[in-house]
């Protein structure tokens, strides 16, 4: 009897490790379908003041996402998004792609501006970053 009480806590463990890894699982960002749906989420986010919405639609690991995102949405602030538009570039890699934002109702820089998106296991993530301290120095193009 001690042994099936045993393996029964060995068995509630191993429910509990594969529950909590599931759940874990499921928390975790999935991306949007495809790329288009991530730029028309990143549209929709930034038309209203989204921060968590255009947070949620980035990828985890890139440098400063947060601040990209806040920089975005201040760049965009009264702009009227009504008939904003989003279309891609051509693009040589089947994960990777990229386009131009259109708003004609913008403000400054959010007139128009460039958006990337990166497959990542199977969903599509914005690459919002800024650069990382202590990065390399850019190359000095004017010799």
């Amino acid at each position: 009897m001690k042994v099936l009480v045993a393996g029964g806590a060995v068995m509630i463990v191993v429910v509990g490790v594969a529950a909590a890894a599931v759940m874990g699982k499921i928390g975790q960002p999935s991306g949007a379908a495809t790329p288009q749906a991530a730029a028309d989420s990143a549209l929709h986010a930034l038309a209203t003041q989204d921060e968590d919405g255009l947070n949620a639609l980035a990828e985890r690991n890139r440098h400063g996402r947060k601040e990209a995102a806040r920089r975005l949405i201040d760049n965009c602030r009264g702009s009227d998004f009504t008939g904003a538009r989003f279309a891609f570039d051509p693009s040589p890699v089947p994960y990777m792609m990229w386009g131009t934002a259109t708003v004609p109702r913008g403000q400054g820089q959010c007139r128009e501006f460039t958006l990337t998106v990166r497959q990542r296991q199977k969903g599509w993530f914005l690459e919002l970053s800024t650069p990382q301290p202590g990065g390399p120095e850019p190359a000095a193009t004017d010799r």
